[in-house]
């Protein structure tokens, strides 16, 4: 032991912490920075071991490169006469191991500390190095609930290293550099990879968190046997007990994600740590909800103690009154009489209890609700091209199955899922598009909508297996399946109004005659008892859920507030309604009375949540959501190694380089759907330092960088057209450029590519933006000074047909050109497309063409204008097609063919500023691959290809000096989750 006051350079020992086969850990201070730190020595005669002075030099060089607040930050190593030894931080706290010995951990602890594990391998993987021994002897748990991953000793990079060398005898076995055979880690919680001795990846990590999880969990480990080689042969050949056999009501989506990081087969672990961080994430938000539901309920009960139950606003008065008459028109079963009366009682007593009922027994829903459950139904990654599952999926009369419409692995079609296990099935015959499936009342039966054979319509198949049949042609596209009565009849919505079809005699009957002119995207919902609907409108400047009955009447409004509601889904009982509620963005899940007591939030979460449906028996709301994650990345086309430039959960997206090449800046948003691009955070972060990212501004998109680099112009949404602003580098106030709008081409969805290669620029010299806008009912091109006071239009159009894209200053300022897009005419079946050029306040057009075009850029000498097109097509298209490149000169004449790219993004090609190199995004071979070409000609070479055909490459930017690339790399979930016990 050594002894307090002993230093080593310019630490001096103040206690031992402990000791481990290492060496020993003591408690220093750092004399010069006068700081608390942890020493780990190595003695000398430990250090003759050629294989413990690897491992522990390892420790330092891995950890050292990671920077992340839930890994132990390496100070420096050093050398003392008699001793190595390596300065970390101070951690305050204890082990992972040590805090389960003495407390049980709570759900949310546990899955807290693996969150923040998670989070802290998806750096480590990113960085090319994998831990190996993840264990709750390597996890640190500050006072504070920080956690902190030790220990990186066994880390290897994923390249694969050479070495001859086996310490075969310890239970924790180390190699800093390993070969296929080689065993090393922590036998109980070695990944079945680990324990064969065969070549290892990033999965053996995520296998290890899998038990450290278990262990926290459980309190046990899930493969402990008498000795180390029996444990090795568990870990092989057997199952652990599953986590509700040993913890009971533990949440059915933690033990599904439990078991998926310990699968055997890493091919059916999860695929990389970041995917079990999003799903940790998620449940710990779903596991919220409860305590959602309890503030939402409580801030209720305080309002009715302040103003007192009886004391109602005249038109919450009128509001109950409605509601309360729409209740009595409602005829139910005996027994939904008998729920109902003892609804009315309670109701009762509450008000006359008023206050006293409350603070004595707290919030009834909050009691109600708190035993609220999420339990994934359906999860998946998607493919590109595949539907989602926001909107059509439905309960069978059971309650045992949910048929939802996705396309799939290829098939498009109809889908099958039991309820609680099971893998989701379908008919791999059927190739045709359908959606909006519904049960038949006996659960026989499925009816859903699709074309086929030439025949839109209404058809219906066998619930489990069987070919489909058309019930009913239709003119216009039916947009969604509402209900199949008990009497034979399916209630379905075209064209905005809801419809009823009578299978027997398919006579077809119009049910509502809404406002065409309202451009809605209208839900419905039928009743139990079949006589009422409810359904959204618009009105009074705010979109709500209405209750009417069926056999006509007047509509009753059900939920009152700013935000928008959608999906109204009906209660068995037929008193409630379940919807969803636009709430900062976000939908989320809300429960409204149809007694007039003020809706309760079910769900708090941030990745969106549309109801589906109900279950039979009222005990289940099904739902839907959508979890996009993307990520910004760059490659050096001297070296081809990807390098990760941002590592938020959330999104990040849509770079842009200032032109020194030292900073990048982005937007970003937690929320987790495409949905919501048009109100990120604005973010600026340098590229050679340290420095923590700059907050340009809260809400905007697009933001580029002004050819100086002083100053940065957005776009930004506010109830209405975009506009233009301008911020400086280092944030503060932005102000307006433009409030008449500008025009936004738009965006795919996956990958998240801009339609046009720039909605407006910077003009060369700083000083001034040009855009296109609609003012006046005609589309044209205007350029404007930086603070707004001088806008010009430079087209000349009144045309209403025509709409103009992508305005490109040339490299001198002196000329600007554009796309144009006149729509067809009634001589005309397809778009006309057409490149103009202005110069010296005038223009005139240079290029038209009946195929679809994409201005990509000036040409060096600006005597030419890059052009893309798709030969045959009138439209761009969202999936990777042939493209054609070619230029034209800018005085007219034939264009000039440069290169055909083969399956690329037509909306992700881009210029280098040196305008002698493109950018491309290709799939040809079913995975994105990044590719760069020569404007001279020659063969394209591949700079970066995704590791993941299920993770795409978006928005291409070049570095100033044309070395560097910059993207966003996205991949998209589709989820239908179930909440339960809500009945």
């Amino acid at each position: 032991m050594i002894a307090p006051g002993t230093k080593f350079g310019r630490y001096e020992i103040r206690a031992k912490l402990g000791e481990g086969g290492m060496g020993e850990v003591y408690l220093a201070r750092d004399t010069t920075l006068d700081r608390k730190v942890a020493l780990k020595i190595l003695p000398e005669k430990v250090a003759a071991n050629e294989l413990r002075m690897q491992r522990f030099v390892q420790e330092a060089k891995a950890a050292s490169a990671l920077n992340h607040p839930n890994i132990l930050t390496i100070y420096e190593i050093g050398t003392e006469p008699g001793a190595h030894f390596i300065a970390t931080e101070f951690i305050d706290g204890e082990t992972l191991r040590q805090q389960m010995m003495h407390t049980s951990l709570t759900i949310n602890e546990a899955i807290d500390i693996s969150l923040q594990v998670a989070s802290a391998l998806a750096t480590a993987h990113t960085a090319g190095i994998i831990h190996r021994d993840i264990k709750p002897d390597n996890i640190m748990v500050r006072r504070d609930g920080i956690a902190k991953v030790l220990d990186f000793g066994l880390a290897k990079l994923t390249e694969r290293w050479r070495t001859d060398e086996v310490d075969a005898a310890a239970a924790t076995r180390a190699m800093v550099q390993t070969e296929p055979g080689t065993v090393m880690g922590t036998t109980a919680y070695m990944s079945p990879e680990q324990a064969r001795g065969a070549e290892i990846d990033t999965r053996t990590d995520v296998w290890s968190l899998g038990v450290v999880l278990y262990e926290m969990v459980t309190g046990q480990e899930p493969f402990k046997s008498e000795t180390a080689s029996d444990t090795n042969a568990a870990i092989l050949k057997t199952e652990p007990p599953t986590l509700s056999q040993l913890v009971p009501d533990i949440p059915g989506e933690l033990e599904r994600i439990v078991k998926k990081a310990l699968q055997k087969d890493r091919e059916e672990r999860y695929q990389g740590i970041k995917d079990l961080l999003l799903d940790l994430k998620s449940l710990r938000r779903e596991l919220d909800i409860g305590a959602g539901v309890e503030r939402s309920s409580a801030s209720y009960s305080q309002e009715q103690r302040r103003s007192g139950v009886s004391q109602k606003s005249g038109a919450s008065a009128k509001l109950a009154t409605q509601i309360s008459s729409l209740s009595h028109q409602l005829r139910l079963t005996s027994n939904a009489r008998r729920l109902w009366l003892s609804a009315v009682l309670l109701m009762a007593v509450l008000l006359a209890g008023g206050w006293y009922w409350w603070r004595q027994r707290g919030a009834v829903d909050s009691n109600r609700f708190s035993a609220l459950t999420v339990t994934s139904l359906v999860s998946r990654k998607n493919h590109l091209g595949e539907s989602g599952l926001a909107r059509h999926a439905r309960f069978s009369p059971d309650g045992k199955f949910v048929a939802y419409a996705a396309s799939n692995a290829g098939n498009s079609g109809i889908w099958i899922k039991q309820v609680g296990s099971g893998e989701p099935f379908t008919n791999k015959s059927e190739t045709a598009a359908a959606f909006s499936p519904i049960w038949s009342p006996d659960g026989i039966q499925i009816a859903f909508i699709s074309k086929r054979d030439a025949q839109k319509g209404i058809w219906i198949m066998p619930a489990f297996g069987g070919s489909p049949s058309l019930v009913k042609s239709l003119e216009s596209p039916a947009r969604e399946l509402v209900a199949w009565s008990r009497t034979g009849k399916i209630y379905f919505q075209m064209d905005r109004d809801l419809y009823l079809l009578n299978v027997a005699s398919q006579e077809i009957t119009q049910l509502t005659k809404f406002d065409p002119s309202k451009i809605l995207d209208r839900s419905f919902s039928l009743s139990p008892n079949e006589e009422h609907i409810a359904y959204t409108d618009h009105k009074d400047g705010q979109i709500d859920i209405f209750v009417i009955p069926i056999q006509g009447g007047s509509p009753v409004r059900v939920t009152n507030d700013k935000t928008i509601d959608s999906n109204p889904a009906w209660t068995p009982d037929g008193r409630r309604i379940v919807y969803s509620s636009k709430r900062n963005g976000v939908n989320q899940i809300f429960l409204a009375y149809l007694d007039g007591r003020a809706p309760v939030q079910l769900s708090v979460n941030d990745s969106g949540s549309n109801v589906l449906d109900i279950s039979p028996d009222g005990a289940k709301i099904l739902y839907a959501a959508a979890r996009d994650e993307s990520d910004l990345w760059s490659v050096r086309l001297d070296q081809p190694k990807e390098v990760q430039i941002t590592s938020d959960i959330g999104i990040e997206l849509w770079p842009d380089v200032s032109a020194d090449g030292q900073a990048i800046a982005f937007q970003a948003t937690n929320a987790t759907s495409g949905a919501t691009l048009f109100n990120c955070s604005l973010v600026a972060k340098s590229l050679t330092g340290e420095a923590a990212p700059t907050q340009l501004a809260a809400d905007g998109y697009a933001p580029r960088w002004s050819p100086d680099g002083k100053q940065i112009a957005f776009l930004r949404y506010t109830n209405g057209p975009s506009n233009l602003w301008v911020v400086h580098d280092t944030g503060g106030d932005a102000r307006p450029v433009t409030t008449g709008g500008v025009t936004f081409g738009g965006f795919t969805q996956l990958p998240y590519n801009f339609l046009q290669t720039q909605d407006f620029q910077w003009s060369p010299d700083s000083r001034r933006l040009v855009y296109c806008a609609n003012t006046s009912g005609a589309a044209n091109v205007w350029q404007t000074t930086t603070d707004g006071s001088d806008q010009t239009r430079l087209s000349d159009n009144a045309d209403p047909g025509v709409l103009f894209f992508n305005p490109s200053w040339s490299p001198d300022g002196r000329q600007i050109a554009w796309l144009a897009m006149s729509k067809p005419r009634r001589e005309q079946k397809i778009p006309s497309w057409s490149v103009w050029v202005e110069t010296d306040g005038s223009s005139q057009q240079i290029f038209q063409s009946d195929s679809v075009l994409g201005l990509i850029g000036w040409s060096q000498k600006a005597q030419e204008l890059i052009v893309k097109s798709i030969v045959g097509k009138s439209i761009p298209p969202g999936t990777p097609d042939d493209v054609s490149l070619f230029a034209i000169p800018i005085t007219g004449g034939s264009p000039r063919s440069l290169a055909q790219l083969k399956k690329t993004y037509f909306q992700n090609i881009q210029l280098a500023h040196a305008k002698n190199q493109i950018a491309f995004v290709t799939r040809q071979d079913g995975t994105d691959s990044l590719q760069v070409i020569s404007v001279s000609g020659g063969m394209a070479k591949t700079a970066v290809t995704s590791n993941d055909n299920r993770v795409y490459f978006s928005d291409l930017v070049w570095s100033p000096d044309g070395k560097t690339i910059y993207y966003g790399k996205q991949a998209s979930w589709s989820v239908l989750s179930i909440i339960d016990n809500f009945n």
